[in-house]
């Protein structure tokens, strides 16, 4: 007769649940924390875009120096 090669156990189901409930709670929070890092960064690069558009390009600044 054949021997199987592997062995499993048996796992009762409330504790396969209380894993995939843990499992499913730590990936909401994963996409959550991306979602606000993705939010703070597009904030971040607006911001950075309206302060450059207050500023002329620099080739249209001018440096005042005194003369010695």
């Amino acid at each position: 007769m054949l021997q199987p090669k592997t062995h499993f156990e048996q796992v009762p189901m409330e504790v396969v649940r209380k894993i995939v409930e843990e499992q499913i709670r730590r990936e909401i929070e994963t996409e959550q924390d991306q979602g606000i890092k993705k939010q703070t960064l597009e904030e971040d690069l607006l911001d950075a875009q309206e302060q450059s558009m207050k500023r002329p390009p620099a080739f249209l600044r001018r440096s005042y120096r005194s003369k010695p």
